[in-house]
């Protein structure tokens, strides 16, 4: 897919953030096209959960500003500075942004397909008709056609993530972040979650993706960008960063993780 120079879908400047005495993010500088894979890599406490969690506004930030579709999640103009939005407007903003967190936060006492429909019906008003017919295409689309009636506590942990994935989707966002996706699974189910990330990365839906899982990272990503100490210190291609990557904090998480 071709990215022109105007399709920022998420520009992020200067953002800072803090967590008491502790500076988790220092001058986050990260923009990301429309169409585009983006790839956070780093250490445990690097920043990249916070990161993500900043865009979605599930997180405060102390400085800089953050847009989504060259629009502010959680804050507005006042004057010459920004203050907290309404609770509605964040709400509305945050239709552009779909999460998908490592813990699945399916609703236990909903069935799969209520659990999809819940929100288009609910923040969106879409008719319930039109919603389930939605939520079963979607289903489809990650493999889980046969599940819809189905609750959450007889799935596998990679059906359930399958599921919180298609409940992303279903809100049609610019935007999907995944926060270590498949960090809560079992081994033999990875694999079908990174499919279904493969699938919608080929169909163009724009993406930054929080993983460990760095063959993933090599095959789908457009960009990787790594953090350390809440500072991005490399930025590149795959192939550039991990088959030259220039940075000795790189090199040293990447010789960690793939030997």
């Amino acid at each position: 897919m071709t990215r022109g120079m105007t399709d920022v879908v998420i520009a992020a400047e200067g953002v800072e953030k803090w967590f008491g005495p502790r500076k988790i993010l220092d001058g986050i500088d990260l923009s990301v096209r429309r169409g585009e894979v983006v790839v956070l890599i780093g250490s445990s406490g690097s920043g990249k959960t916070t990161l993500l969690r900043c865009i979605d506004h599930l997180e405060t930030i102390e400085a800089g500003r953050i847009e989504v579709n060259g629009q502010p999640i959680g804050y507005r103009a006042r004057g010459h500075r920004w203050v907290e939005d309404r609770e509605t407007a964040i709400a509305r903003r945050r239709r552009d942004v779909g999460m998908v967190f490592q813990r699945f936060n399916l609703f236990a006492h909903m069935n799969v397909l209520d659990n999809i429909t819940i929100a288009p019906i609910r923040v969106r008003g879409v008719p319930r008709v039109e919603a389930e017919f939605e939520a079963r295409a979607l289903l489809a689309r990650v493999g889980l056609p046969e599940k819809e009636a189905v609750f959450p506590a007889s799935l596998s942990g990679g059906q359930q993530q399958r599921v919180a994935i298609a409940r992303a989707l279903a809100m049609h966002p610019a935007v999907m972040l995944f926060d270590e996706p498949t960090s809560a699974l079992d081994p033999e189910m990875v694999g079908e979650v990174l499919a279904v990330m493969r699938g919608l990365a080929a169909d163009g839906m724009t993406m930054v993706v929080v993983t460990h899982e760095m063959g993933f990272a090599r095959q789908v990503a457009h960009r990787v960008v790594v953090l350390d100490a809440g500072r991005i210190v490399e930025s590149g291609p795959p192939d550039q960063v991990f088959g030259a990557p220039r940075h000795p904090r790189t090199r040293a998480l990447l010789g960690a993780v793939l030997h």
